[in-house]
C-alpha cells in the first residue's frame, strides 16, 4: 500500500515519560535509516508530552516501521504509531471517526488497527487504557474518509471479536 501523502514521517504516541530520542533511534533504526527524531516536550519543564515524531529518509522505511513496530513495548508501554497528519483541519474535523466498545481486554491497538485497516487509510487508532496499561474495553479510530468509517460500521458492528460482540458506531464528541 502506498503511504498516504507520500510521507516518511511517523507519529509515535503513548510514550513512557522516560523515553528519549536515543531509545527511539535505537528501535526505529533497526528497520530503516532514520533522518530525525523529536520527542515533544513541555516548553518550560522539558518533561515529555508522551509523543514523538520519527522521520525516515524514505517512505518504504516508514511503512516498514509502522508495520513492524506498532505495539512494540518500550519501557513497559506499547508504542502507538500512525502516519503524521499534517492537515490539522482533517484531524480536528471529526470526519471519519468511529467508536468501538465491548472489546475483549486482549485486543490491543495493533490488533484493532489490523482489524480495521482493511476498510481504508487509518489516521489514528487508540484503545483507552487504565492506570495499569490494561484495556478499558473501548477505543477510537479515525479514518481518512467518512466512507471508510461507514463501511467499517456496516461490516464490523455486531460482529464477534475474540468471543465478544462489539459495538461500532460513529464517534459523537
Amino acid at each position: 500500500m502506498a503511504a498516504p501523502f507520500s510521507s516518511s514521517s511517523l507519529y509515535v504516541g503513548d510514550l513512557d515519560p522516560e523515553v528519549t530520542e536515543a531509545n527511539l533511534f535505537e528501535l526505529f533504526n533497526t528497520v530503516g535509516a532514520v533522518a530525525s527524531i523529536r520527542v515533544c516536550r513541555d516548553a518550560i519543564t522539558r518533561r515529555s508530552l508522551g509523543y514523538a515524531y520519527v522521520n525516515f529518509h524514505n517512505t518504504a522505511d516508514a511503512e516498514r516501521a509502522l508495520d513492524q513496530l506498532n505495539g512494540t513495548q518500550l519501557k513497559g508501554k506499547p508504542l502507538r504509531i500512525m502516519w503524521t497528519q499534517r492537515d490539522p483541519s482533517l484531524r480536528k474535523s471529526g470526519k471519519g471517526n468511529i467508536f468501538i466498545k465491548n472489546l475483549d481486554k486482549s485486543i490491543d491497538h495493533k490488533a484493532l488497527y489490523d482489524t480495521f485497516s482493511q476498510f481504508g487509510q487509518i489516521l489514528s487508532c487508540k484503545i483507552e487504557l487504565d492506570d495499569n496499561h490494561q484495556s478499558k474495553g473501548y477505543g477510537y479510530i479515525q479514518f481518512a474518509t467518512s466512507e471508510s468509517a461507514e463501511e467499517s460500521i456496516q461490516k464490523v458492528n455486531g460482529m464477534m471479536l475474540e468471543n465478544k460482540k462489539v459495538f461500532v458506531g460513529l464517534f459523537v464528541p
